[in-house]
């Protein structure tokens, strides 16, 4: 990578919004984990943005100068705020200005979102100790709203809003356009809710946000279909109509076996013909077998070749995964492949497992050909021994261990922050909230 240098120019992109909540994150929550100086850098480069989303082109010699720090400690802040998510990185070189970078901003997760996050709620806990840890969650925690006696009367959309139908289906084809430049490159759940909603209706089942969540992950983790799923949704009701989900994923395993989603459907698989001609006959296995099991059934698939069985947190530790929906399912079970099959690992790890999705998220790893050539370029060794007539592929020679970031293996001592430095961090944040409060 070419080096950079205080007269290397950069720019800043984005938009970031640092509401209370999201102060509240970036002090508490990311600063234990990324330092004091990475949050003074974050803070540094969103006082640079005008309210176009968009800083004029500057050089790293005035970044430095607000940070008030020599350019090697400031790339390592850099690093971390890029391993984190805070900051995306580009960098090209211009034949008459060299090199040039550009920055995103990226807005830090709310702290509800922070802590559902494994990897990030683990990487806390390890930094500041249990004890503080659970004064945070405390902190944090959602108040729970007490309603007894009250009767909901909240009027729906249909009653409040009307509006010409007719005119709504004339403009549909301009509004679904718009709706797809805000799509994300994950593939979204195929899950028939429509379907599913109409065999639960009788059963008056309650479905929460999260309710819905979890419903879609079973249903790619386990390759039940929406009729198979409400009806074993009904069994799992209590009385009180919400779904008891530990009793449900156990009324799902006792299936005689995991059923593929339903016949009708059979999707058209992602990867074309063309592309698997890019890849070895092994490797087209298994891309193929990706995507056509779903995640519970693959994982059983591997753990039977290797004489083992898939336990109940292994189990879950997919099924939170694909509740994300940071990753397609057939990325998941390249994901499984890498960790039981390339490294022969006897079970798939949490940590590193959250760790190596997080990472893929990131890069946007949006198909398995995607993976298995991130693989192939990342990884010595990388040859997978595989027949076309077996299920699963054998056990193949030993990769290399994909390297975690060290700030994330070895997290780096706590520093207590001295009276000064902690003053000119809230200068620092109420100067920028300052300015988009005058924007």
């Amino acid at each position: 990578m070419p080096s950079i240098k205080p007269t290397t120019i950069y720019t800043v992109y984005g938009t970031p919004v640092l509401d209370h909540s999201r102060q509240q994150a970036l002090l508490l929550l990311y600063q234990p984990i990324i330092g004091p100086l990475a949050l003074s850098l974050y803070l540094s480069l969103a006082a640079d943005l005008t309210p176009a989303g968009k800083s004029p082109e500057l050089m790293h010699a005035d970044l430095l100068s607000a940070v008030d720090h020599g350019l090697p400690e400031v790339l390592k802040a850099r690093a971390h705020l890029e391993g984190i998510g805070l900051l995306t990185v580009w960098i090209k070189e211009d034949p008459e200005l060299g090199v040039q970078l550009a920055y995103r901003l990226n807005e830090p997760l709310l702290p509800a979102d922070f802590f559902q996050d494994a990897l990030m709620s683990y990487l806390l806990l390890e930094k500041i100790g249990e004890h503080r840890y659970t004064r945070l969650v405390e902190r944090f925690a959602p108040a729970p709203v007490t309603l007894t006696g009250f009767t909901e009367i909240t009027q729906r959309f249909q009653t409040v809003y009307r509006f010409d139908e007719n005119r709504f289906a004339a403009e549909a084809p301009q509004v679904e356009q718009v709706a797809s430049q805000f799509e994300t490159p994950v593939k979204k759940s195929d899950f028939d809710w429509t379907f599913f909603e109409q065999q639960v209706a009788r059963f008056k089942i309650k479905l929460s946000t999260e309710d819905r969540a979890k419903l879609e992950a079973l249903h790619e983790l386990y390759g039940v279909s929406e009729l198979e799923l409400a009806d074993l949704a009904a069994k799992a009701a209590g009385p009180d109509d919400v779904i008891a989900f530990d009793y449900l994923r156990q009324l799902i395993r006792q299936q005689t076996a995991p059923k593929r989603l339903a016949s009708a459907k059979n999707p058209t698989p992602a990867t074309s013909a063309a592309e698997l001609k890019e890849f070895s006959a092994p490797e087209q296995t298994i891309i193929s077998e990706s995507e056509r099991l779903a995640p519970i059934e693959y994982l059983q698939a591997i753990k039977a070749q290797k004489h083992g069985f898939a336990t109940t947190a292994e189990e879950r530790l997919v099924e939170g995964l694909l509740s994300r929906h940071i990753l397609p399912k057939a990325v998941i079970n390249i994901l499984i492949n890498y960790v039981l099959v390339i490294l022969n690992n006897a079970n798939l790890n949490a940590n590193f497992v959250n760790a190596i999705a997080n990472d893929w998220a990131q890069r946007k790893i949006t198909t398995p050909a995607a993976a298995i050539t991130h693989l192939r370029q990342n990884l010595q060794g990388y040859e997978k021994k595989t027949t076309s007539q077996k299920k699963y592929p054998q056990r193949v020679q030993r990769g290399r261990v994909e390297k975690l970031p060290k700030y994330i293996k070895e997290p780096p001592k706590e520093q207590q922050l001295s009276p000064e430095k902690q003053r000119e961090l809230d200068q620092k944040l109420q100067a920028y909230l300052n300015k988009e409060g005058e924007n």
